[in-house]
């Protein structure tokens, strides 16, 4: 009832089928609570005497029982990696719901003969036929209803995945022509430096370019600390980076050139218009739910600030980045001091994510 063409699977999901993670325990109890109230409305239906609740009380276990192992079960095959595509995804489901429903409506059939309650010996077919046949409409609906829901995250995870490619490309051709800026400056007095520094201006834009658009940050630090050391020809001793990273860094990926473009704003807004220059402080901390990267530099005088106004590309870049690729979880602060201006940003960390 549902198509099933090439298998996709959505980014950065460990569940390639469309059904949820029923190891999950909020999706388990979410299963239990949808069962438990269509138990409660197929109890009001099909009540035609004695006592209201008793009645509803033994529907709900039955129905509880089938939603508590299906979902085990079905739990237990994602884990051992045995549902496959959509169609033995389907097959599995519907064979695994209708075979307990089965086995419930036996048992709740035998405990109702010896304590005397339940259907009679010649209600036993239509009893059984009438639950595996709620069973069946059941489960086919929930599993339309699965299907309808992952097809359309992995159209808005397409979605997101291309706007991000968009916003990488965007940002290269800025990184590079700020770059070649560099080089510039340097040709006519220091051809030996400008030299150089075309040469590390080559090794890091094939390092740029050879990345992903998710990196780790281990790598966005490397390709950082490239652009640095390619500013420090210019600036020279007027160029002070202080580095608080932990050793080893934090495993953390991140959208390619994130804080490179920041370094860079830092740079061009902070340190080059001041006579003596400055400090570029980078601060790395991680905790258990997020890892929290600083990036501060000093704070030049309003009368000179209103020269080097930019135009917030990298920064709403950056910023747009990272909500499409944490889904909203990662967040950028900017802030200011008399003397220091900090972009400060918070993603969240791998368990947390």
């Amino acid at each position: 009832f549902m198509p099933d063409n090439t298998e996709k699977s959505i980014p950065g999901s460990e569940n390639t089928t469309y059904l949820p993670n029923f190891c999950d325990g909020e999706a388990f109890l979410r299963l239990l609570l949808v069962v438990e109230l269509i138990a409660i409305v197929f109890a009001l239906v099909s009540f035609s005497g004695g006592s209201l609740f008793v009645h509803i009380a033994l529907i709900s276990v039955a129905m509880l029982w089938v939603g508590m192992i299906t979902a085990a079960l079905l739990c237990l095959f994602m884990r051992r990696g045995w549902l496959g595509d959509h169609l033995r995804t389907t097959i599995i489901a519907i064979t695994i719901t209708l075979l307990m429903t089965l086995l419930v409506s036996f048992g709740s059939l035998s405990i109702g003969e010896v304590l005397r309650f339940g259907p009679t010996a010649q209600d036993v077919g239509y009893t059984l036929i009438r639950n595996l046949s709620v069973a069946a409409i059941l489960i086919g609906l929930a599993l339309r209803y699965f299907y309808l829901h992952y097809e359309s995250e992995l159209h808005l995870q397409i979605q997101a995945q291309a706007r991000l490619q968009a916003l990488q490309a965007r940002i290269r051709p800025h990184f590079l022509f700020n770059s070649m800026n560099t080089i510039a400056s340097l040709t006519h007095d220091q051809p030996d430096l400008a030299e150089q520094a075309i040469e590390n201006l080559s090794d890091l834009f094939r390092a740029s370019l050879a990345a992903e658009s998710s990196i780790s940050l281990k790598q966005e630090l490397e390709l950082t600390r490239s652009y640095i050391d390619l500013e420090a020809l210019r600036l020279g001793d007027r160029l002070e980076v202080i580095w608080k990273v932990p050793t080893p860094e934090p495993k953390l990926s991140l959208p390619a050139l994130t804080l490179q473009p920041l370094v860079e704003n830092a740079i061009y807004h902070g340190v080059e218009p001041l006579p003596g220059g400055g400090s570029i402080e980078i601060d790395i901390h991680e905790s258990d739910a997020a890892i929290e990267i600083l990036i501060s530099n000093p704070l030049i005088p309003v009368e000179q600030a209103g020269r080097r106004q930019g135009n917030r590309m990298a920064l709403e870049n950056i910023q747009e980045r990272l909500t499409l690729a944490f889904s909203g979880l990662a967040a950028m602060e900017l802030s200011e001091t008399e003397t220091r201006y900090t972009v400060k940003l918070n993603i969240p960390s791998v368990e947390a994510a």
